[in-house]
């Protein structure tokens, strides 16, 4: 019990990124619809 904190502190790192990526790929499509929406009506 004495390192449960660091290994859980170490396993959050790589769990952090890997959402940090699909948001971002989430707001890529979100801001893909609307520029694409955008340009439909121009």
């Amino acid at each position: 019990m004495k390192y449960l904190h660091e290994i859980v502190w170490y396993l959050s790192l790589p769990l952090t990124i890997v959402i940090s990526y699909y948001a971002v790929l989430f707001g890529l499509k979100k801001f893909n619809q609307l520029h694409e929406k955008e340009e439909e009506t121009e």
